[in-house]
This record gives C-alpha cells, sequence and structure tokens, in this order.
C-alpha cells in the first residue's frame, strides 16, 4: 500500500478485488489501535489499525465483501471500532461474510462476529478467554479495583456480542471465557460460533487431461500472528506447530466445474519447494521480529541483571514485557537477600550483647548502639 510519499508500506493485510461482485479484506496480523514503529529501521508495523481498516475498507465497491482472517487478537477496542465499521457496512447494504484461514483468537473472534456469516477449515482454531490487562509498575488496592472493574465491562461487552451470535446463555459465554476455550473449526461450528467448515462437501469431479488449475487460494496458519505466551491453554497441536517453525498451507484448486480440490503442504521443505518466495519472505519476517525483540531487550537493560537479559535473548526467549516482569522480581529477591545478609551481620557482630557502663545514665534504658559506638571508640562519645 503506498503511502503519501510514494514509497511502500509493509502491511499485514490487504484488500483484494476478486471480481464486479466479490472483495476480500485480509486481516493476518495482531489487532492495535496504532501502528509500532521497529526502533532500529524506523520501519512501521504490519498491526491491522482500525484507522487503516476505514481507509481501505471505505474503498470497497463491489455489494459483497469476504473478511479473511488469520489474528490471534490484539486490542479489544480496536477490534470494536473494525467490528463497528463492518456492522456499518451492513447497515448500508453490503454482504459482509467471513472465512477463518487459520486462527481467530481473542480480540480477532468480535470482528469475526460481525459478519453475516463465518466459514472456518476444519484443521484451523478458535479460541475465546477473558479480557487482560499488562500492568507494570507499583499499584495500590484501590487502582487494582479500578482495573478489575474496566476489565469487568469490557468482558460485559465482549459476552453480549458472543450471545448475540452463538445464542447462548450470557452466563455460559462467560464461563467460556474464563477457561480459556480453545475451539478446533468443527467444534467452533458444532458450538455456533462459526456457520460452516469449509471443503467438508468437496468431492472431485475430474475427467482425463480437463485443466483444473484455474483458480488457487491459500488459507495460512502461520506462528507469525500468535503469541502463544499470552494463554494458559493453548492446544498442543498448535505449540508443536510453533516449535517446529512449520505452517500448513491449504491450497485450493478449482477445476472448469468449479469443483474445489484440496491438498495439504505439511513440512517446511514440501512448502519451500512449491512456494520460495513465500518462504523466503517468511524467514524475512521471522528474522525481522527476532532482531526487534532483542533490541527491545537491550533497550530496558540494566546493570546487575545480566543474567536474566542472556537468558532471555538466547536460552529461553522471551518478550521485552517479560523481562521487565523479571526483573522486578529479581530485584526483589535481591533486596530480600541484602537485608537478610545486613541482619546477619548485625547479629554477628555483637551489637544486641553490648551495655552500656562507664557513663551518666547507664542505669536508663541502654540504646545498643550508643553502646558500641562507646566499646569501639572509647572516649570519643
Amino acid at each position: 500500500m503506498p503511502n503519501n510519499n510514494g514509497k511502500i508500506t509493509k502491511i499485514a493485510w490487504n484488500i483484494t478485488r476478486i471480481n464486479n461482485s466479490l472483495t476480500e479484506v485480509f486481516v493476518y496480523d495482531a489487532i492495535a489501535d496504532k501502528q509500532s514503529v521497529d526502533w532500529w529501521t524506523g520501519e512501521k508495523g504490519t498491526e491491522i489499525t482500525p484507522k487503516l481498516f476505514a481507509e481501505e475498507l471505505g474503498n470497497v465497491s463491489t455489494p459483497n465483501i469476504c473478511i479473511r482472517i488469520n489474528s490471534g487478537g490484539g486490542d479489544v477496542f480496536a477490534a470494536e471500532a473494525i467490528r463497528t465499521q463492518i456492522r456499518e457496512k451492513r447497515v448500508q447494504g453490503k454482504t459482509v461474510t467471513c472465512k477463518i484461514d487459520g486462527i481467530c483468537a481473542s480480540a480477532a473472534v468480535g470482528i469475526a462476529a460481525a459478519c453475516e456469516t463465518i466459514s472456518i477449515p476444519s484443521s484451523a482454531y478458535f479460541m475465546i478467554h477473558d479480557p487482560t490487562a499488562f500492568a507494570y509498575g507499583y499499584f495500590n488496592s484501590a487502582e487494582f479495583e479500578k482495573g478489575k472493574k474496566m476489565l469487568d465491562k469490557v468482558k460485559q461487552g465482549i459476552i453480549n456480542a458472543y450471545s448475540e451470535k452463538t445464542g447462548k446463555s450470557k452466563q455460559e459465554i462467560s464461563d467460556l471465557m474464563t477457561a480459556e476455550t480453545w475451539y478446533t473449526g468443527e467444534e467452533a461450528v458444532k458450538n455456533e460460533f462459526c456457520d460452516e467448515v469449509m471443503f467438508e462437501d468437496t468431492k472431485e469431479e475430474e475427467t482425463e487431461g480437463e485443466e483444473h488449475e484455474q483458480e488457487e487460494t491459500k488459507n495460512v496458519a502461520n506462528s507469525g500472528v500468535l503469541n502463544t505466551a499470552m494463554y494458559r491453554n493453548c492446544p498442543t497441536e498448535l505449540l508443536n506447530s510453533r516449535t517446529k517453525a512449520a505452517a500448513v498451507y491449504h491450497i485450493t484448486n478449482k477445476n472448469k466445474k468449479g469443483v474445489e480440490k484440496s491438498m495439504e503442504i505439511k513440512t517446511v521443505d514440501e512448502l519451500r519447494e512449491q512456494y520460495p518466495e513465500l518462504t523466503a519472505q517468511v524467514a524475512e519476517t521471522a528474522t525481522g521480529e527476532e532482531r526487534k525483540r532483542i533490541q527491545d531487550i537491550e533497550n530496558i537493560a540494566l546493570p546487575g541483571f545480566e543474567g536474566v537479559i542472556n537468558k532471555a535473548k538466547f536460552e529461553s526467549p522471551l518478550s521485552a514485557a517479560d523481562v521487565a516482569m523479571n526483573m522486578v522480581a529479581e530485584q526483589k529477591k535481591q533486596g530480600a537477600k541484602y537485608l537478610a545478609s545486613a541482619t546477619e551481620d548485625a547479629n554477628n557482630s555483637g551489637v544486641n550483647e553490648v551495655t552500656a557502663s562507664g557513663y551518666e545514665g547507664a542505669n536508663d534504658k541502654v540504646n545498643p548502639y550508643e553502646a558500641a559506638i562507646d566499646k569501639v571508640l572509647p572516649g570519643k562519645k
């Protein structure tokens, strides 16, 4: 997407006009109120923001819009703004549907729920949970209580949207959110969060020599859109796929009769062979994200915490926010250790056994610190 300077701004989503009837909107990254900026290069991040979304959505002229989602969520208020934009398009007479290509989690679920229908592959993931907030610093109980009330209000708004979509009671939705509930595509449809499973009714109707690669779409479920450290109950299959750094691509080809044929690429080598440019782009993005993670950690590094910093950078990778919390915990341990050591030194010095003598007021209540000075430096007091 060109900016005002004529340069190309890298984004993780775009809008593609398929034909005179349909436009597809790809939501393929975190949802945020504004784009981040790379400290090292000055390049803007690839987050989906309400402002960018509104600008692009305003350019859509086709009667049908399909929102394609592969996002782990993000800012709930930014997602609500996007959700409102989608609902306004529907009020204006547009038909807005949704396809979940890889994962739809957290705040991204609200965007999907704003659409008329939601389709999802059986191998995709769908997750709802309670809203959370990041806190760093020192807070009293009143401040925490204020934060709790805010989160409760946010949750109630989310419950209303999910209950409207599924027909489930608000209490049931609340319980599912608190449990951090993960669904496969089939489970999401069964629980009425989604409306249909993609590719289930596909049958092969090809004849020998018939051309069938007229149209191709890729449904991507890659680890770049999801920070699993945010979640408590992330499915083992999803964690394993991230560990292997392998994405699953559902390739759909249509033959002349319009019948879809699906296959899966499950290994990195197969993906690299079929899509060398795409895999190179994924590798470049991953490298950039890792560099940014390390740079963010370097920016908050403090003397005395080298062990915490090195472990977070190389042994057990953490985000800068998590590192900051670990440094606070380490500082607390160091403070407790220092106090214990000071107490032990005081006890070993015998200061508690010193008695006052030889000066006026000796029979008064003994001040052990003054007595210690008298013992070490007689005649100086």
